[in-house]
């Protein structure tokens, strides 16, 4: 049965909006892919939940990645959501031995960069977010707050089998009608609980945070993992290394497998292969035949 989903509601009579996602099923997957020390697997879960959250705030055809780059204490955390609601994570570490890494070491150094990679016009679209906060949610409030974007607030609830996260944001109020309203709402939003997020339903949470208001709930939609990467997905990125590159890997090795950080599969490619990948690029860079005419 598949458990991850997110689901929209909606204030009727004021600017306001909001999501709740929750993962069970497919961050059990995602987490189960590699032994993950305990406070960089809750990094991952909660970035994992505000980028499903980030991406599902969007009219987007495309997908939404969130990555923490420059963090000594690990290579990287990625995740990627796509606008129907498939996504994937993973993380690249170094173990350490000596002593245990707690979560909120996981925050002292780096940046988040969210890329919104959006199939209608091609483009890439980046924004670089400053660490200042003890955890995910803190972060994107206090750059919200900082950039002069509609008032948005994030609280992300993480057990190592289930990730919660809460999303409220102010619609545009052009003539500032609704000012205290909207300030009201923020205040009340503002006293939920990391409890109450990972184990109340959306609408208990609505009836306790909101009963003054009328809110109204869209329908939920699921969230899956689904990983992207194929045999010929990863031939193209052998090929991309160039025919030198591929020359020395026959040499070294012959034979090569490559895994997917993501899912774990394995792409074996012979020694044969890899030659006709070489082949290839050589017939790509010799000039057309007019050229040569000419």
């Amino acid at each position: 049965m598949k458990t991850s989903y997110i689901q929209k509601f909606i204030f009727d009579e004021l600017p306001i909006k909001g999501s709740l996602v929750v993962l069970d099923d497919c961050w059990q997957v995602i987490a189960a892919q590699r032994q993950y020390p305990e406070g960089l697997q809750q990094l991952l879960g909660e970035l994992l939940a505000a980028n499903v959250l980030l991406t599902n705030n969007l009219k987007l055809n495309g997908k939404v990645i969130c990555q923490i780059q420059d963090n000594p204490a690990f290579k990287l955390v990625v995740s990627e959501c796509s606008h129907d609601g498939l996504v994937r994570a993973t993380a690249k570490f170094v173990a350490q031995s000596e002593t245990l890494v707690e979560y909120a070491d996981y925050l002292k150094d780096g940046h988040l960069v969210v890329s919104i990679d959006s199939k209608a016009d091609g483009q890439l679209y980046q924004s670089i977010i400053a660490f200042n906060g003890n955890n995910i949610g803190d972060i994107l409030n206090n750059y919200m707050l900082q950039s002069e974007q509609l008032k948005s607030w994030f609280l992300i609830s993480y057990t190592p089998e289930r990730v919660v996260g809460f999303m409220l944001q102010q619609l545009p109020d052009t003539h500032n009608h609704f000012n205290d309203e909207i300030e009201r709402v923020f205040m009340l939003a503002n006293t939920l609980t990391h409890a109450e997020l990972a184990h109340d339903k959306l609408e208990q949470l609505l009836v306790k945070l909101f009963n003054e208001d009328n809110v109204v709930l869209l329908p939920a939609h699921p969230v899956e993992f689904a990983c992207s990467c194929s045999h010929q997905r990863v031939a193209e990125v052998l090929r991309s290394l160039g025919s030198d590159e591929l020359k020395a890997m026959i040499l070294e090795q012959g034979n090569i497998s490559v895994d997917c950080d993501y899912c774990n599969a394995e792409y074996k490619f012979s020694a044969k292969e890899l030659e006709l990948f070489v082949l290839q690029l050589s017939l790509d860079e010799l000039p057309a035949i007019s050229e040569q005419i000419n």
